[in-house]
């Protein structure tokens, strides 16, 4: 059934800035102030109903996060600067920020494409109120790197220049997190910042220290391909767990697979399960003859038999589909809903400055809520 509330408009950003990461973070607040003023309150507000953290606390918290992130502070200086708010205040209101998306990832081996290319599909769903920026970032000295915004200058996703591949769905919905880490967009942006291969990922996630409950795929133009899964639930109780392809496919939603993660295995909802056995016996059906088409059209298919999602109002609505090519280190974008919006190319070197992209979306009621959300 169709929501016929008022409906909120879908608009994306494409952002591309270049230089320092202090003149990276200016110019993203530049665009801000002259094009959505009515968002900058999001960066430089606490969380609803809290204070801003202390000076102190917030200064212990930049210093691990540029440790992780060498210039993530520097651009929050530069976006802190142009909005005349202490970075402080900035930094406390995305470190203290913590919820859930539901997402779909998956990776499609040469072994099992008719094309001999390396594909990773990644579908995203939340609220249509989210942050719908997609970064084109150069910053000098680092990678050039393509990826979708989360808390100004964090990544939720993403592509660099080497061809190396990330991106997330959350896990262990409603658990609270517990210990000191950074959460999965600073790790994200730290990969594509620093890494250009699998297993470069995977000793920067087990060096520094996380405080998240995710899965992460990570994935290179070598065809080597894993999703670490990471929960963070007490100090002295964190776990990463790589998991590795099975026939030369992977997939990932809203919860952990591997018999190791079992114990950390809480909120695995139903429709979790639902969209990963669509996703892997599509692929199954397919394989070896996937190709980009076959990976948009998958990409496309109304849930529940494949990612895409409607539900908009209750959290589960598509606002985003990427699919890379790995092999030739190049990515396709859909903003809103594949199965009712365009597919675009993304180029690395795209000009500086900003384009805006309008969506088409239905906003769909759950039939059956208490089958969608129940606990498996």
């Amino acid at each position: 059934m169709v929501n016929n509330d008022q409906k909120e408009p879908m608009i994306f950003d494409i952002h591309v800035a270049e230089g320092s990461n202090y003149e990276v973070g200016k110019q993203r607040a530049i665009t801000f102030k002259k094009n959505y003023p009515e968002d900058i309150p999001y960066f430089i507000s606490p969380m609803e109903g809290q204070d801003y953290i202390t000076a102190a606390t917030a200064h212990k918290r930049m210093m691990m996060i540029e440790k992780i992130c060498p210039g993530f502070t520097d651009e929050i200086q530069g976006f802190a600067d142009e909005v005349h708010m202490a970075p402080e205040k900035m930094l406390c209101y995305a470190n203290s920020y913590h919820d859930s998306q539901h997402c779909c990832q998956f990776a499609v081996l040469p072994s099992n494409t008719s094309d001999g290319h390396f594909y990773v599909g990644r579908s995203y769903e939340y609220f249509v109120r989210d942050e719908r920026s997609l970064c084109i970032t150069r910053v000098t000295g680092k990678p050039k790197h393509i990826g979708f915004s989360l808390q100004n200058a964090g990544r939720m996703d993403g592509m660099n220049e080497y061809g190396l591949v990330v991106s997330m769905t959350s896990t262990a919905y409603l658990k609270p997190l517990a210990g000191d880490g950074c959460e999965f967009w600073v790790a994200i942006r730290a990969i594509l910042d620093r890494c250009k291969d699998v297993y470069e990922a995977q000793c920067l996630l087990e060096e520094i220290p996380l405080c998240t409950n995710a899965n992460f795929l990570v994935a290179d133009p070598s065809n080597h391909v894993a999703i670490f899964e990471v929960a963070s639930f007490a100090s002295d109780k964190k776990r990463i767990f790589k998991r590795i392809p099975a026939g030369d496919l992977l997939v990932a939603t809203n919860h952990y697979m591997s018999p190791e993660m079992k114990d950390f295995d809480i909120h695995h909802f139903w429709n979790s399960e639902i969209r990963y056995s669509s996703v892997w016996n599509f692929l199954l059906r397919e394989a070896p003859h996937i190709n980009e088409e076959k990976v948009k059209k998958l990409l496309s298919t109304p849930y529940p038999y494949g990612p895409c999602c409607h539900f908009y109002a209750s959290g589960m609505g598509t606002l985003r589909s990427m699919v890379f090519d790995v092999t030739e280190k190049n990515l396709k974008v859909c903003y809103g809903p594949p199965d009712r919006n365009p597919w675009h190319t993304i180029d690395f070197d795209a000009p500086v400055g900003l384009e805006e992209i309008v969506c088409n979306y239905e906003d769909v009621n759950i039939d059956n809520p208490e089958q969608f959300w129940r606990g498996m």
